[in-house]
Order: structure tokens, then sequence, then C-alpha cells
């Protein structure tokens, strides 16, 4: 708990004052939390277009701009607890998500070419989403952090994240940067891609 409040503070006094709206926290994405999770995709078009972080969980043709089938078909994962993420709040408003999840309900990443998994149970970090206004100010990382510690609750062993960098990472910033992961404990575990990443953590 201590840890908890103190990595809140430390973001609080590190983010520029036209960032800071209150305190910063976080819950899990559950259905008790699903308005959260709505009121922040909703806010913000659904984020890309009406993805509603639907696209890893897909393994096939995928339509981005599908807003109300995207909400509807993560509604219907969350109230199955197929979904996971983290929600960051800044003065009681949702402000920020991370998406993770284990191998099985994040599959879309196994049709990348060339990629092995570095675990048979691995869990993954696909996803990074920070509100216009409150970006650039540690609320990605903290989501990270938040995500890796939900993960450890759930006894995960290994998870993998896939950032971008270069000429890449402007147009692929859900993705996460090396720098950010790399400020988490990820260590580079080989490529995927052009310019593109696995990075993993063991946690057990």
């Amino acid at each position: 708990m201590y840890k908890y409040v103190l990595d809140a503070k430390m973001l609080l006094k590190s983010a520029p004052p036209a960032h800071i709206h209150g305190k910063i926290s976080s819950r899990q994405l559950t259905e008790k939390t699903w308005p959260d999770f709505e009121e922040l995709f909703a806010a913000n078009g659904g984020v890309w277009g009406g993805c509603w972080c639907m696209f890893y969980h897909k393994q096939g043709k995928f339509d981005p701009k599908a807003y109300k089938e995207n909400r509807e078909a993560k509604r219907g994962l969350t109230s199955e607890g197929k979904a996971h993420g983290t929600i960051v709040f800044c003065g009681g408003d949702p402000v920020g998500w991370c998406q993770f999840g284990p191998r099985e309900e994040l599959s879309r990443v196994d049709r990348k070419r060339g990629y092995r998994p570095t675990s048979p149970d691995v869990w993954r970090v696909t996803c990074l989403f920070i509100a216009p206004g409150h970006r650039r100010s540690g609320l990605a990382t903290y989501a990270v952090r938040e995500s890796v510690r939900a993960m450890k609750r759930e006894g995960v062993k290994v998870v993998e994240a896939y950032p971008v960098e270069g000429e890449r990472s402007a147009a692929l910033l859900w993705s996460g940067t090396p720098k950010l992961f790399g400020e988490v404990g990820f260590g580079r575990s080989g490529p995927l891609g052009k310019g593109s990443w696995i990075y993993t953590r063991r946690l057990l």
C-alpha cells in the first residue's frame, strides 16, 4: 500500500501543472467498472476510430471503425471475464487505459510473422491509451506498472509487450515504446518485424 501511494505521489510531483486534476488511482476492468471504461472510450471516439480495444481479441478480419459492434463485443467479453485491463483515473475521472491478458485472450499476436512466444503460458500487454490533456505526465508508465501488479496477483509468470521505435512509433503509440517498458523492468527478447520488438518480464 505504501509503495502504491508513493508511486502516485511521484507521478503527481513530476507531472506538468496543466495535467494535474486530482489524485491518481487505478481500477481493473470488470462488469462493475465497465461504465468507467465506456466513459473513457466514448469520450474519445471509441479510440482509434471505434476500435474499443478489440483488435487483439480478433484473429480474422477486423473493422476498427465498427463502433457499435466493437463496443458490444468488448462489453460481452468483459461480462464473461475475458477482457483484462487497467483503467487510470485522475481526480476521479477515467483518463487512461492499459490492456493486458493471457495469450488465448489476445490471440492476434500469434499471427505476426516470425513470432514465437517466450513462454507457453505467456500474458501480454498490447494496448495503451491516455486521453488528450493527460499525456506526457507519466500515466502510461503508471498504467503498465499497475497492470503488472494485477498480473502478479493472478499468478502470471511471464509477460510480453510489443513496443515499436523509429518512424513507426508515432503511428503505433498504442504499443508503447522500448523506453517505457524498460522503465518498468521489461527487457528486449527479440525482433518482431521492422522496428518492433518483443519485450519480456518474468514475474515469478
